[in-house]
């Protein structure tokens, strides 16, 4: 039970500031204005039928998410729930800066701040894990307390009882774990919800009973079992989905209220809102709202959802094979094959198209998916289609350093030109003809939409989103003089929805008069640099992951060469504080600005055939480094290193 006691001065402080944002709990309070973990909250009494809200994920924060968090709580002012909850992640997070993650906080919370109901937060991964990468940092959980309220805690509602688990008491550990310190504690909470005889639900950020290292079922699921426990309700996936009930017990999953998302809401990724009601005879009932529509808990089942993610990842169920011309290497349109390679790792077929079902296409307007609601079939124009809504995510995720119109305006396709059927745990290679058209300059690599859609369990017809890149020929020539060497754009030749929203870095490259001497002169345009905490000989996971601005070097001597053994294998991290470059290789040119930073790096280069990657890592100071390369195949990949012509 929540013991009564004076608040500090402080304390009260604290609370009130931040209930004149957010409407939130009277949180005990430590002298420091930390909230308490693990107390109870008794809620004031409500009207004996309860509905109980809850806010799916924010993240990733981009400022196109706000408008869907702000009208989420209109929608709340007017539907009046007696209460409302989040499932975590409400700020982007996973930085080193404290005024960011404060900034983050305050736009957060001003959105949230004209709810008329009460304001429950829970912890997400994004909310409390540091930057530095250092499992167990507790800098964000710390200011978690401070600004949003404790790690875990429990509310007594006047007809069922909520009870709030931290999924993250790792910090940025891996291994996921709900410690013996928070399971003693979730028994003591359920067994005193027990007592209430009211309904119990549980939130969390994480779906802790997917994590085996959790062992769920065996040290959780029989304190469920044992107290009556009605559901439980997770985020972190951003892609809503029922799973099976356990004994008794409902799981679900919630999508994104702002969050990013990259998907058709038939594969389970939409913005909306999810609904508790509680009931005087004791039952509870999960319901889901986008805009204007209900849903039911089982729009999206785990069966139809673990299709969509095998066709997504780890990697992609389409990927390019063999070579288009480079755009900016003809002077004509050129027609060309893409040459498309296909697995189906499902149990249903599916079917492998340019042209993508449910997109409705108007003159004024970016294109927008169509989805049908409970009651409707089809598209706005067939009987019953009416009843459904739309979601502009084709604009919405639209990235115009990585997926911007001139890397589709340089292929042309014919309608129909991609159909195939591929059977279940099949593959297949599809040919499609294509017309690449020239486009001087820093183009970017050409991309086909390619969708696979299946039908799944309830007869939908779900498209499943697969943009590919096409491989180029092109050859890295060299020039004489670093100055007179043309400009190679750096991409991310891999589709990501986490794609940072700056400029490609380019490339410009020089060999000496006795080839070998290979000289890169890299720009990279870039808001913030940064710095690893401390320079060390890299190992494999510094190689591939590095927590700082980087560049890759990798250069290869004939073409027989192992691409597991290259001729040279450099990392350079110019900022990291004590950075040396190994023997051979030289930083000629180091300038930065607040436009990003420029490096001219000198190394050794076999005389003859060579080829060469070159990557760039940008970190920003984030918990995540995003690579882009110069050829396609990441580590794997190469050009040939010619000799520009005079």
């Amino acid at each position: 039970m929540l013991r009564t006691h004076a608040l500090t001065v402080a304390a009260l402080a604290i609370t009130l500031a931040f209930a004149a944002r957010a409407v939130p709990p009277m949180f005990e309070r430590t002298g420091d204005g930390r909230a308490t973990d693990g107390q109870t909250v008794r809620d004031a009494a409500h009207p004996r039928m309860q509905r109980i809200a809850i806010l799916p994920d924010r993240t990733t924060g981009r400022a196109w998410g706000l408008p869907y968090l702000h009208a989420a709580v209109e929608d709340l002012n007017i539907v009046r729930p007696d209460a409302v909850f989040t499932v975590g992640d409400m700020v982007q997070g996973y930085t080193r800066s404290t005024s960011t993650w404060d900034a983050e906080v305050d736009e957060y919370q001003r959105g949230v701040a004209p709810l008329t109901a009460r304001f429950y937060p829970t912890p997400g991964n994004h909310d409390v894990i540091s930057g530095t990468r250092t499992p167990g940092d507790t800098t964000f959980a710390a200011k978690y307390r401070e600004r949003f309220g404790p790690l875990w805690y429990s509310v007594e509602l006047d007809l069922a009882t909520a009870i709030i688990l931290f999924s993250d008491e790792g910090l940025g550990d891996s291994n996921m774990k709900i410690t013996e310190t928070q399971l003693s504690w979730i028994a003591g909470a359920l067994d005193a919800a027990a007592k209430r005889g009211k309904p119990i639900f549980l939130l969390m950020h994480r779906p802790m009973w997917r994590y085996p290292s959790v062992k769920w079922q065996e040290r959780v699921q029989p304190l469920l079992e044992k107290a009556g426990a009605d559901a439980v309700i997770a985020g972190h996936f951003h892609a809503m989905q029922r799973d099976a009930d356990v004994n008794g017990v409902q799981y679900h999953i919630v999508g994104t209220c702002g969050g990013m998302i990259d998907q058709h809401p038939l594969a389970g990724q939409l913005q909306h809102l999810t609904f508790v009601d509680c009931t005087e005879d004791g039952t509870l009932r999960v319901w889901h709202q986008p805009v204007g529509l209900v849903l039911p808990e089982d729009f999206i089942t785990r069966a139809d959802q673990d299709r969509v993610y095998a066709l997504r990842e780890p990697k992609s169920a389409v990927r390019a094979e063999g070579a288009v011309p480079d755009p900016a290497s003809i002077t004509a349109p050129t027609a060309a094959t893409a040459r498309l390679l296909v697995r189906n790792p499902t149990d249903v077929a599916v079917h492998v198209t340019l042209d993508p079902p449910g997109v409705i296409r108007l003159p004024d307007a970016p294109p927008a998916w169509w989805t049908a609601g409970r009651a409707g079939r089809g598209t706005p124009s067939t009987p019953g289609g009416a009843n459904g809504w739309t979601s502009h995510v084709l604009a919405d995720t639209d990235n115009p350093y990585t997926m911007t119109s001139n890397a589709r305006a340089v292929v042309r396709t014919a309608p129909g030109a991609c159909e195939r059927t591929v059977e279940p745990k099949g593959e297949a290679v599809i040919e499609v003809p294509i017309t690449v058209l020239p486009q001087p300059g820093m183009v970017l690599a050409p991309q086909l939409e390619v969708y696979a859609t299946f039908t799944d369990s309830k007869g939908r017809t779900v498209p499943v989103y697969l943009p590919t890149r096409l491989p180029v020929q092109r050859t890295v020539n060299a020039a004489a003089r670093i100055e007179d060497a043309a400009p190679l754009p750096v991409l991310a030749w891999n589709y990501s929805p986490y794609d940072t929203r700056e400029d490609n870095p380019s490339l410009r490259v020089a060999r000496s008069e006795d080839g070998a001497q290979l000289v890169l002169d890299v720009h990279v345009p870039d808001g913030c640099v940064s710095a690893a905490p401390q320079w060390s000989v890299p190992d494999t996971k510094r190689m591939k992951d590095p927590h700082a601005d980087a560049v890759r070097v990798i250069i290869d001597g004939d073409a027989g060469t192992d691409a597991d053994s290259p001729f040279a294998d450099v990392l350079v991290e110019p900022f990291t504080p004590g950075f040396a470059p190994p023997a051979g290789v030289a930083i000629r040119r180091l300038e930065r600005s607040d436009a990003g930073w420029d490096i001219r790096i000198e190394l050794p280069c076999p005389r003859t055939t060579a080829r060469v990657q070159v990557g760039v890592a940008d970190n920003d100071d984030t918990f995540h480094t995003q690579w882009r390369w110069l050829a396609p195949g990441e580590t794997k990949g190469r050009w040939e290193i010619g000799t520009a012509a005079k």
